[in-house]
């Protein structure tokens, strides 16, 4: 309920965060339950992904053979698979491997065998390790891809930049986390858990605020856990997917970790940043402490008169433990208003950002604003592994249909698209494989509308698909 509780959550979270590495917690992680996933028509695209990535000229004739190759490798990972189940021990809770022979989907444990020695170059853990089990088990059969590729560009102009784009198989396919599942987006969201229930509301005691109320106080203090997984769930999500795209997202992720972890530090080095903000959920803004000492100031005479009774809202006003003397509060509200201090630069855009209200006074006129050109905008945003533009149906279906305020007096846009058939891509509406984060409509969705609003200056809103 105070800013101190909020501050509490910092110093666990950041010394969490600070007291192990990424490389320890893989070691932890492999050794839970993974499930693998392979779909040969995304297989297919994330390996033509990689070699334009690297300005591989890929022609019709060279994309016919490179397909026909990945179906020889579903046919082979198959077979492998359907022996490797036969093997396997009978798994209670869950059925270990579904699908059909160019879409399924195997649920590793540690004790899974695959008959395969461990890889030697990381086999810390041997044959306990499940993530080292998913690389053994594709290995022989995308060898087989990987040099039937190398093959077909023997004696082109093309040989070279294959060879030199491409010195081991490693190089173009790998082995790699589903998007927000990676292993830090899961450590952060552990290490998120193990504090979160330290915030308090403001409006009630010993009562926490709530993941998503929690969240939205960070982003708002310039800590923003976009990237941490969404879901509580610790099973590890595995496809083999293009090396070019899997680095990116995994330097990206690695980026966003250390903003985070940066900000996190300088709030703790400046806890007085914090009670400038207002709106948060687990402290008292500057506005509802004024109010509490305006009512202090106008019920206290009437406290003294005798036989008088006064009943008022609490007027306690709830601030940080760690106290800031007045000329320290008055030197980093003054810090953060110029635009020389490269300190709390960052709070000084941040508070505008919350505080800027829309220049649309009308709701509906936010809608209509919207949707023009959202379509165009939707079909520059649709690359693979995502959703790809065919025909333009998909595109033309996005739509904002409302368009409400929040009790803070935000925007509340509602979006919608054709869920017949484009639904089956949604994560927890449809169903693997098909049903995928990276495919999922919403992601495209909620990314070009972020992009028109940001163009409209329509400032803070909050989205939703309806």
């Amino acid at each position: 309920m105070s800013t101190s509780s909020l501050v509490a959550f910092l110093e666990g979270f950041k010394n969490d965060l600070d007291g192990t590495t990424a490389d320890a917690k893989r070691l932890e992680y492999n050794l839970q339950t993974h499930r693998f996933t392979y779909q040969e028509g995304i297989f297919l695209s994330e390996m033509l992904a990689d070699l334009k990535s690297r300005k591989i000229v890929m022609t019709q004739k060279r994309k016919a053979e490179i397909s026909r190759l990945a179906s020889l490798f579903s046919a082979d990972l198959y077979n492998f698979f359907v022996k490797l189940n036969a093997l396997a021990p009978d798994a209670k809770g869950f059925v270990r491997f579904t699908g059909s022979s160019k879409s399924f989907a195997f649920i590793f444990t540690t004790d899974v065998r695959t008959g395969k020695p461990p890889n030697t170059w990381k086999s810390v853990q041997g044959q306990a390790d499940v993530f080292d089990k998913i690389k053994v088990s594709y290995s022989a059969a995308y060898l087989k891809f990987f040099y039937g590729v190398r093959k077909l560009f023997e004696g082109s102009k093309a040989e070279q930049q294959f060879n030199d784009s491409y010195k081991t198989k490693g190089q173009m396919g790998q082995s790699g986390h589903a998007e927000g599942k990676g292993i830090i987006e899961t450590m952060t969201k552990e290490f998120f858990d193990n504090h979160a229930h330290k915030v308090y509301s403001k409006c009630c005691n010993n009562t926490a605020i709530g993941e998503d109320a929690l969240i939205a106080d960070l982003a708002s203090l310039g800590i923003d856990l976009e990237f941490m997984r969404d879901t509580k769930g610790m099973v590890q999500e595995i496809s083999l997917i293009g090396a070019a795209a899997n680095n990116r997202a995994g330097a990206k992720v690695k980026a966003d970790f250390k903003a985070a972890k940066a900000r996190l530090e300088e709030l703790l080095n400046n806890p007085s940043i914090i009670e400038e903000m207002a709106d948060l959920q687990g402290s008292d803004s500057f506005t509802t402490i004024k109010e509490k000492e305006i009512l202090e100031k106008t019920t206290k005479a009437f406290k003294k008169v005798k036989n008088v009774r006064v009943k008022t809202a609490s007027t306690k006003v709830r601030h940080s433990k760690k106290t800031v003397s007045s000329k320290s509060k008055s030197k980093a509200r003054k810090s953060a208003s110029s635009k020389s201090s490269p300190k709390l630069k960052g709070v000084v855009g941040l508070r505008a950002a919350r505080t800027t209200k829309s220049k649309f006074s009308n709701l509906t006129d936010i809608a209509a604003k919207l949707n023009k050109g959202l379509p165009e905008r939707v079909r520059g945003n649709m690359q693979e592994p995502g959703l790809v533009n065919r025909t333009g149906v998909f595109s033309e279906s996005v739509r904002v249909v409302d368009a409400q305020k929040t009790p803070k007096g935000f925007p509340s846009i509602g979006y919608t698209y054709d869920a017949e058939p484009y639904g089956v891509f949604e994560m927890g509406r449809g169903a693997p494989p098909w049903a995928t984060p990276d495919r999922d409509p919403r992601r495209v969705i909620e990314q070009s509308i972020r992009e028109v609003a940001t163009e409209l200056a329509i400032g803070r809103f909050y989205l939703r698909r309806v």
